[in-house]
């Protein structure tokens, strides 16, 4: 569970962090146009590293004030488009915008957040159609009155290889926007997993606790990352003919054949008792047959219990781990 950071010190002290943890790693400075659907700003300095930007400036004209987050692909050419807006408020919780800064109840990290709502224009491009398409799960956000709110990790405000998960969600966005133009978004597949998306919210909520150890590489953030290069591995591995890799907000990741699961896997980002005993039902819950392989993804350097292996063992739950570095993330097997 994360709570938010709502006072106006608090916001401007994250936000200052935020900016010096990417410009560390956004090295080069370039003044190009930024442009968007129906609007540009002209000669702007953007921060730029391995073919992403960031750009960040005060907008406290009109009647909603904000804190710029933008971000983008960057290119050759004059000009650059926005990618995603992460902008923030300076004070309070303002839901008019989709950026905000959450604090890990258990951990003391910061982290940007992002509700998931998608800008862009074209039919189709939508928060609920990018979740779907994404499979990225929100996590809930508690503010000062008790209330909830949903948001999406974009990354730490600090730490080691903070910027990563960053360039993996700008870059989720614009796979997205491109997925919306090759129609890939309105197939019945996506379809169902918009359905599931929006029957998960409605009994989830509080549903992710557990505590998670502080680490110079930040491992919540990163857990899209590791699921990524457990499906290059699993595909490395190789598929036969019929075979096909799927993920949805229920599972990290799944191998089906023939319209059924034949193999699905979880990843958490610790061998902490909350995780393993939530990743044993999730393995059990969504596995639809005795003969689906389970496996749980752990990372390399966290120790397994005694007791907790022997009930893997037990349940039938094969383990491969993953290692983090601040440049990649590894499946060992």
């Amino acid at each position: 569970m994360y709570t938010l950071i709502e006072s106006r010190g608090e916001i401007a002290k994250a936000q200052d962090a935020l900016e010096a943890t990417i410009r560390q790693n956004f090295k080069t400075r370039v003044v190009k146009d930024i442009g968007w659907q129906g609007g540009r700003r002209k000669h702007q300095t953007l921060n730029v590293q391995s073919g992403y930007w960031f750009y960040s400036a005060d907008h406290k004209e009109g009647d909603n004030p904000k804190r710029l987050n933008w971000f983008g692909k960057h290119g050759d050419g004059p000009g650059v488009q926005i990618a995603v807006e992460v902008n923030v408020p300076y004070a309070g919780r303002n839901d008019m915008l989709a950026g905000f800064f959450a604090r890990h109840n258990q951990t003391g990290r910061v982290y940007l957040f992002h509700t998931g709502r998608v800008g862009g224009g074209a039919k189709g491009v939508s928060k609920d159609a990018f979740l779907a398409w994404s499979a990225l799960t929100p996590a809930i956000v508690q503010d000062a009155n008790g209330d909830q709110r949903n948001g999406i990790v974009v990354m730490p405000i600090e730490g080691k290889g903070a910027t990563r998960s960053a360039i993996d969600y700008v870059q989720s966005i614009i796979d997205f926007k491109q997925a919306v133009r090759d129609g890939e978004t309105i197939t019945p597949e996506t379809k169902e997993r918009e359905r599931l998306l929006k029957a998960y919210y409605e009994e989830s909520s509080g549903r992710r606790k557990g505590k998670i150890k502080a680490r110079d590489i930040d491992y919540v953030s990163r857990h899209g990352e590791v699921v990524n290069a457990l499906s290059a591995w699993r595909t490395a591995s190789g598929l036969v003919p019929g075979e096909k890799l799927v993920k949805n907000v229920l599972i990290d990741l799944g191998l089906k054949k023939a319209g059924g699961l034949i193999e699905v896997y979880e990843v958490k980002t610790s061998s902490s008792r909350g995780d393993v005993y939530m990743a044993i039902g999730q393995l059990t819950v969504h596995s639809p047959s005795e003969s689906c392989r389970r496996i749980m993804v752990l990372p390399a350097d966290d120790a397994l219990k005694a007791d907790l292996a022997a009930a893997l063992q037990r349940n039938g739950i094969e383990l491969i781990r993953y290692r983090l570095s601040e440049t990649d993330a590894r499946i060992l097997g």
